[in-house]
């Protein structure tokens, strides 16, 4: 069998596939460099996971398409007949060529991960928990595109069935994306039962293992049956190809029919804290952001002593993912998780962390004609705090800088009691996701 093989990989065009998976999945990575979106895929190995599938809309169709080409290959050379007469039977003659088909499709598609590896690696020393079941469900599905695409082509031995399937198969995955925007209605993603991801997800997030399990079951059934397709000389084996998908489809079901929380789900790993153990004051991240951790610490902390001009000021700094649930302690100071991975500057930072007297902007306000005021006020917050106006970092267009330098003057026209009462009143309101704006009581109406 395996001389076989290698005589398949000479002969056929399952290399070619295998290196257009390759190239063109490559190019999907690298291309976000251009417009300064790599961070969709670069900061975590998860990340970079499902990106890859994201971008089996594209390689999906493509390995459909050069398995049915790869089917059509004694048609196109004649050899039908002839193959036809020899003694060995189509059983032992064919599956080398669909063997062949599967190593290069999966050697295209691991060298993509490969190919994004070192940045990732660069970027995190967070493995995460689900990747590699991402990954490897990723390969199946190329897999299975293949081996459906020779059991097509040789069921449908025509000049334009690949092209007919490469171009199917991208409407399938696409319309598979539109229905994925409705999936809250239907109370479950009908796109977790195509080969590709439709939806990014975040630093913290990964996909559960039951869903892995099922996409596994479904695309391995699928996989089955276009061999058995493949490998078929009667009618009656050709029926029987259905049973593998069927039967993947029908133990898949029950796993898959779930909703993007239960799909996507934050991972505990991922939002688990790594804090500071010298002698200063207590700075935490998250371990996906563990390599972030030195870069905040002298900002970090220079923010606490800012914060030690109001009554009982925080004590600690603690990263906080989107999901992370109020009250907030009023021990701590916290930082999104956004700022931490978008700035660099470590004044800057230090602005982010008092900005709202320490506290995260409330992800339940309504970003309405009010939203404005609440970013103001968070900000003149920061600025007080900082001693100066504007504080590092902040620069807007000249409109917004004139009404947030009139809230600063209004603040600051105050008895110096009363100012500080009113930034303490911001802190309060922030840790229980309250009104910051009435809370600093200046601007526009106030």
């Amino acid at each position: 069998m395996s001389s076989a093989i290698r005589i398949e990989l000479r002969r056929s065009t399952a290399p070619l596939a295998g290196a257009a998976i390759a190239v063109l999945g490559v190019a999907g990575l690298y291309v976000l460099a251009l417009t300064g979106q790599t961070g969709l895929w670069d900061q975590q190995w998860n990340l970079l996971a499902v990106f890859q599938r994201i971008m089996l809309v594209i390689l999906w169709p493509l390995a459909l398409a050069a398995g049915a080409w790869q089917a059509g290959r004694d048609r196109r050379d004649r050899m039908e007949e002839l193959l036809g007469t020899t003694p060995v039977p189509p059983s032992r003659r064919m599956p080398p060529s669909a063997m062949a088909l599967a190593l290069c499709l999966s050697g295209g598609y691991l060298a993509v991960l490969g190919a994004g590896a070192p940045m990732v690696a660069a970027a995190t020393d967070h493995l995460g928990g689900g990747w590699p079941a991402v990954t490897a469900v990723g390969v199946l599905a190329l897999v299975a595109a293949g081996w459906l695409g020779l059991g097509l082509g040789r069921l449908l031995p025509y000049a334009y069935t690949p092209a007919v399937l490469g171009v199917g198969g991208l409407g399938a995955l696409l319309a598979a994306i539109e229905m994925s925007k409705y999936a809250e209605d239907m109370r479950f993603d009908p796109a977790l039962f195509a080969p590709n991801l439709t939806i990014t997800i975040s630093d913290f997030q990964t996909v559960s293992g039951s869903v892995s399990a099922g996409q596994a079951l479904w695309l391995g059934g699928l996989a089955g049956g276009g061999l058995m397709l493949y490998l078929a000389t009667s009618r009656l084996a050709r029926l029987l190809a259905v049973i593998p998908p069927a039967l993947g489809l029908a133990l898949a079901a029950p796993i898959l029919t779930v909703g993007p929380g239960t799909a996507f789900p934050v991972d505990p790993a991922a939002v688990a804290e790594v804090c500071t153990r010298d002698s200063g004051p207590r700075v935490c991240v998250t371990a996906a952001h563990r390599g972030r951790l030195p870069d905040l610490v002298v900002p970090a902390r220079e923010a606490l002593r800012l914060l030690g001009k109001l009554p009982n000021p925080p004590t600690s700094v603690h990263e906080v993912a989107a999901d992370r649930g109020y009250p907030q302690p009023a021990a701590e100071a916290w930082l999104d998780s956004d700022n931490l991975v978008e700035i660099r500057d470590p004044q800057e930072l230090t602005t982010r962390i008092l900005a709202g007297a320490g506290t995260r902007i409330c992800d339940r306000v309504e970003q309405d004609d009010t939203y404005p005021d609440v970013l103001r006020a968070r900000a003149v917050a920061a600025a007080w705090l900082h001693g100066s106006y504007p504080p590092p970092g902040q620069s807007f267009a000249a409109p917004e800088q004139v009404r947030r330098q009139e809230m600063w003057e209004q603040l600051t026209a105050l008895p110096a009691d009363e100012q500080a009462r009113r930034i303490a009143a911001v802190r309060t309101a922030g840790l229980t996701c309250g009104d910051v704006a009435a809370a600093l009581g200046v601007g526009a109406g106030r």
